[in-house]
């Protein structure tokens, strides 16, 4: 046994894993030492790695999580498998990270799916186990309402055809949107939320889905415009599909989705 598997081991977050299993995951873990306030995960590696702390602490600068202090067998950048993260990392002592690449996951993934999804399933769930701990006070099941901005009389009129469903959910749209919709129907937004961060930021929708409180997403865009933001989209649309939430982008899949709900 080589010493990558015999320090993965000593932590507790391996503990569901076989040794076997820890052994071939080692392999694409590259192992670093860091100093004391050195940066940890550099912005070039926020969106393509992840780390797990083998010895030390490190602080995250920017966190919305509660505690803001990370020690050995805490990840580094769980929402990185949704979209690049905002936070930096600090070291608050000398130690040691395990870091693995995006491009080595997909390498595992072909050699040993089951393990490869296996640490996803694990740095996800680490995650949500974070947010629930400092769940939002507002409980209310969520809709989420976007479209581009030449698609809101196309989501003005889905919303009067299924308006005696969407008034008993809690309504998250843009500012623009949110104008036009109260000014067309009776119904009150709750929250705005920037389009463009989807995921990260105060108000962004990704905690809420991880916590299990957004019933659907309809997202009606123009695939023949650059006005969508593919990234934001295409984070949305992985983080739904680990959450398993309805998400729509269309408009007939958008119906199909009021229909459901009904």
């Amino acid at each position: 046994m080589d010493q990558k598997t015999e320090l993965l081991l000593k932590l507790d977050i391996f503990r569901e894993f076989y040794t076997e299993e820890v052994e071939l995951i080692s392999e694409y873990f590259s192992i670093h030492k860091f100093f004391d306030l050195q940066v940890i995960l550099p912005q070039t590696g926020q969106d393509s790695s992840f780390g797990i702390i083998l010895s030390g602490e490190v602080s995250v600068m920017g966190d919305q999580m509660e505690n803001t202090s990370r020690t050995p067998g805490d990840i580094l950048g769980e929402m990185a498998f949704i979209q690049g993260r905002r936070s930096d990392f600090i070291a608050a002592s000398d130690g040691a990270i395990a870091i693995m690449t995006f491009d080595d996951i997909e390498k595992l993934k072909l050699k040993q799916p089951y393990v490869a999804v296996k640490l996803i399933s694990l740095a996800t769930r680490n995650l949500v186990n974070k947010l629930r701990k400092n769940p939002p006070e507002n409980t209310t099941e969520i809709i989420l309402l976007l479209a581009d901005n030449n698609l809101f009389s196309d989501l003005i009129n889905l919303v009067k055809d299924h308006l005696h469903i969407i008034e008993k959910f809690s309504i998250i749209t843009s500012d623009k949107f949110k104008i036009f919709l109260e000014d067309t129907t009776n119904l009150t937004v709750s929250e705005v939320i920037e389009s463009h961060y989807l995921i990260l930021g105060e108000t962004a929708i990704g905690s809420r889905i991880l916590l299990d409180q957004v019933k659907a997403i309809v997202y009606l865009r123009d695939p023949t415009t650059s006005e969508s933001n593919p990234p934001a989209i295409e984070a949305l649309s992985r983080l739904c599909d680990l959450q398993q939430v309805l998400f729509a982008t269309n408009l007939l899949t958008a119906n199909a989705v009021f229909q459901y709900l009904e």
